[in-house]
């Protein structure tokens, strides 16, 4: 009897499990997206040379100041531990 309640068991976990793969795309009636294109169809340029500007170099240094007066506000807090 217990071997009847564990393939019962292993069959609902199946059921469960394949239902919800089979859910896929629902067809509500709604308007489908367009489709992307294909890189074949899409102009590519290169013109970038690699180089990544993050903006204001000014707030980059400051932001750099306030890392390294927190780092020593806790190196001289774990020091007195």
């Amino acid at each position: 009897m217990k071997h009847m309640r564990y393939l019962f068991a292993a069959f609902v976990l199946a059921s469960v499990v394949s239902v919800s793969a089979f859910a896929g795309n629902m067809h509500t009636g709604a308007p489908q997206p367009e489709p992307t294109p294909t890189p074949a169809e899409v102009e590519m340029s290169s013109t970038f040379n690699g180089d990544m500007h993050t903006g204001d170099t000014e707030e980059a240094t400051a932001g750099d100041a306030v890392v390294a007066g927190a780092l020593s506000l806790l190196q001289g807090v774990l020091s007195l531990l």
